[in-house]
């Protein structure tokens, strides 16, 4: 069976490199005389993960092409850098010996869980980007059919979705950084106020 071809639009995508949040692609249209070449980005920040294309360059020179690729990339990595910079706590990524697994009769919700570091990409294989509150959906049920798993970031504070086998286990408490427990107990004092403010608004 024929491998599907990656389209963007009429271009077939022939090279792609996954950096930061983004991909990078770039694209040729055999047919298109003018533009033959593209060069675009691509993400995937939304909640059903769908394909979003920006900043799209087309135009006749290959190697134009070829230089506009290859300076994203370089500007990724150095945005990748700079925010790595920031980060003031271990990276050492979370393993499976620091976690107890999760069984099927087991509830999630409210619960810190730390990502497979195969399910990140290889930049993002660090604690700071494993370590998760597990909030809502079908995943966080026991014996669910749904795995669904909507979860808050503790160091960055963002919200994504994951599945309940994407999860290495929960932090055990005596290998939850300090961080992570400040940054916790942060979340924590915000919800329980939030009832009150409804309350008083009433």
């Amino acid at each position: 069976m024929e491998e599907m071809k990656r389209m963007v639009d009429n271009y077939e995508v022939y090279q792609a490199i996954s950096i930061g949040k983004v991909e990078v692609l770039l694209g040729i249209d055999e047919t298109n005389v003018d533009h033959p070449y593209m060069v675009c980005t691509c993400t995937r920040n939304n909640s059903l993960g769908v394909e979003q294309f920006y900043a799209i360059s087309a135009g006749a020179d290959y190697l134009e092409a070829v230089h506009d690729f290859i300076s994203r990339v370089q500007w990724e990595l150095e945005d990748l850098k700079e925010e790595r910079a920031t980060v003031l706590v271990p990276l050492t990524p979370l393993t499976q010996a620091q976690c107890q697994p999760i069984r099927e009769d087991m509830r999630i919700d409210n619960q810190v869980v730390a990502i497979r570091p195969e399910r990140l990409r290889p930049e993002y294989r660090t604690a700071v980007n494993q370590l998760v509150l597990a909030q809502s959906g079908f995943g966080t049920s026991a014996y669910s059919r749904g795995r669904a798993v909507y979860v808050l970031n503790l160091y960055t504070g963002e919200e994504s979705r994951w599945n309940r086998e994407d999860f290495i286990g929960l932090i055990k408490p005596e290998h939850m950084p300090a961080w992570a427990q400040e940054k916790l107990e942060q979340h924590q004092a915000v919800t329980q106020q939030k009832p009150e403010r409804r309350d008083e608004a009433r």
